[in-house]
């Protein structure tokens, strides 16, 4: 099996791509239709991986139109029986339409306000076939770099100049267009002849000096299309920049707010709780989150009278603590150091910008942005998974087994039985997608993913505090084993959405044993009890998934499917969103495609 390609791109990109305009109805679900180029689009900008890795590439279509019709008819049964109108599903959606919100706001007020010239363009143009060879002149001391400056007025020699001045440093730096992040630093230096230099510049580094030391003139093709768009990308986001400080410093002057310390204080206690506890003693680890159980178990745990608390008014409206968890818990929270006084920084921080998204978000629901076609489009789009996910949760919470039939599991699957498959994988499991790019990053790069699997440590429930599974049956890694059971050796795969988390794993050993294991009941029960939960939950939804299709009367259009060309080229898109945050391009379907047997199949074809 050929390694999964891991490619991140900007959605945007991908969008124009593989947008088309095609309305024809794939499948239609009760008085819901899924059409072409909503089906393209998901297929297209998900890494779907079928539970049958073995089935033919134009299956894959089929197998995947299933499990999105099994998600739809679970999210409308989830509506139904009114799981939209609970407080956990509150907690855990509120954010994400926040953010729908603020990126429609952001779009409205400066994405689309930004308009580029002609004069612009040809300005670009010039700038990106021509390389600048700078030496920069920098010190942190504004009067060190003006009396060097003004020395370099009637002394030429800037060598000489810097060795009677060695608390000024000095390095060659190459310009082109985009390089420097203003714009009227660059516009400047490109005005200069060779041998001409700057003012000195305030920067982020201190006071500098630019001294052009030679232009390179490298002519590009004006109808390559990807170059001038690219240079188009360029200017258009300095502008956008530009707009973006422009508006936020607008919005939020003379706003002061005021954080309750009492529930400020509170939060970081409930926090605190959960992460002084994750601690093993190893020192190499360098990762800690709060994952969505361990928000789960605060949330029932924690009294309402402290979840109500007000962390901050804004204006008439009280925002209380529960509303920060739950940003906590959709934006994830880890931190490289259990320390109390590192955690707070990091919650000092967190609140700050909890109050600046919601000055934002308040502005955006006033312009009424989340009744936007787009957004609106964009929150049914979540909203059916986050439901479909929920529903699914609830029937697995209606599972109860006894200890004998876990025992009765364990003897057919583990005791009597032969040729067991036992598998060690490294797993790494994150919620923070920027966190899962930066590895993903670093794969391209070339770094080995069982260095990065030690700076992370035990970030899954299935691995020890190296990131390891151990040698294990298939029978107790669930999901993760069928996977991983169909890899080669040191193969690195993913990411796959597991819940609200991503996985990254690689298989290191495999064995084959030819006799039962003498692994003690005792020592794998909870594992085992798992494992038959999600078997049985799987047989529930089959059965209630297949029935669902019937009453809802599930119409599949195959001379439509089969005209669909996908690449299918693996990858996994993020996007970004405005003001800030990012989200997989398209929600991840997860594969469910066993409820459709023959039988059903046929009846669902027109």
């Amino acid at each position: 099996m050929k390694s999964y390609l891991i490619i991140i791109v900007f959605v945007v990109a991908i969008f124009n791509l593989f947008a088309q305009n095609d309305e024809s109805v794939v499948a239609q679900v009760g008085n819901d239709k899924i059409i072409a180029r909503e089906f393209k689009l998901q297929l297209e900008l998900a890494p779907y991986i079928p539970k049958d890795q073995n089935i033919p590439k134009d299956s894959i279509k089929y197998d995947f139109l299933y499990s999105l019709i099994a998600e739809k008819l679970l999210a409308n049964e989830a509506e139904l029986i009114g799981i939209a109108k609970t407080e956990k599903f509150q907690f855990f959606f509120k954010p994400l339409e926040d953010l729908f919100v603020r990126d429609a706001l952001f779009k409205k007020e400066i994405d689309d306000k930004v308009k580029l010239t002609a004069d612009d363009i040809n300005s670009g143009i010039m700038k990106s076939q021509v390389k600048l060879k700078t030496q920069m002149i920098s010190s942190k001391d504004s009067l060190q770099i003006y009396n060097f400056f003004n020395h370099l007025k009637s002394n030429k020699n800037i060598d000489s100049l810097l060795s009677i001045n060695p608390e000024i440093s000095s390095k060659n730096i190459d310009i082109s267009l985009g390089v420097l992040f203003d714009e009227e630093i660059e516009d400047s230096l490109y005005s200069l002849n060779v041998n001409q230099y700057t003012a000195p510049i305030k920067s982020e580094v201190g006071w500098v000096i630019f001294i052009v030391k030679n232009k390179i003139f490298t002519p590009i093709d004006l109808q390559d299309k990807k170059s001038t768009d690219n240079i188009k990308s360029i200017i258009k986001n300095r502008r956008i920049n530009r707009q973006y400080k422009e508006y936020l410093n607008n919005l939020l002057s003379g706003v002061t707010i005021k954080i309750n310390p009492e529930a400020f204080n509170a939060t970081f206690s409930l926090l605190w709780n959960k992460l002084k506890n994750k601690w093993s003693g190893n020192d190499t680890i360098n990762y800690f989150e709060i994952s969505e159980s361990d928000f789960q178990n605060i949330l029932a745990s924690t009294p309402q009278e402290t979840l109500s608390k007000t962390l901050f008014d804004l204006g008439d409206k009280k925002i209380p603590l529960l509303s920060f968890l739950s940003q906590l818990a959709f934006d994830g929270f880890n931190v490289t150091l259990i320390d109390s006084i590192t955690v707070l920084q990091k919650l000092n921080q967190k609140v700050k910008k909890f109050v600046e998204d919601q000055l934002i978000t308040q502005e955006g629901y006033v312009q009424q942005l989340n009744l936007t076609p787009q957004v609106l489009t964009d929150l049914a789009r979540w909203r059916e998974k986050y439901l479909a996910q929920f529903y699914s949760n609830a029937v697995l919470d209606s599972i109860k087994l006894s200890q004998n039939d876990v025992y009765n599991y364990y003897l057919d699957n583990l005791v009597n039985t032969s040729n067991i498959r036992l598998l060690n994988i490294r797993l790494i499991t994150l919620k923070d997608l920027e966190e899962v790019s930066k590895i993903l990053e670093s794969l391209k790069q070339g770094t080995d993913f069982g260095e990065i699997v030690k700076q992370y440590g035990k970030t899954d429930s299935l691995v020890n505090n190296n990131g390891e599974t151990g040698l294990t049956p298939v029978l107790l890694l669930g999901y993760v084993g069928q996977i991983a059971s169909e890899l080669n050796l040191n193969q690195v795969y993913g990411p796959i959405q597991r819940n609200d988390a991503y996985t990254i794993m690689q298989v290191i050993e495999r064995q084959d044993s030819n006799d039962s294991l003498k692994l003690s009941f005792d020592s794998i029960k909870n594992q085992l009890r798992n494992d038959l939960r999600f078997k049985k939950l799987n047989e529930r939804l089959n059965k209630i998934t297949s029935n669902l299709a019937e009453q809802n009367n599930v119409k599949i259009f195959d001379n439509v499917v089969d005209k669909i060309q996908t690449t299918r080229i693996p990858m996994f898109v993020y996007r970004l969103m405005g003001f800030g945050g990012r989200i997989a391009g398209m929600p991840l379907v997860t594969p469910f495609s066993n409820w459709i047997k023959s039988d059903k199949q046929n009846k669902s074809l027109p």
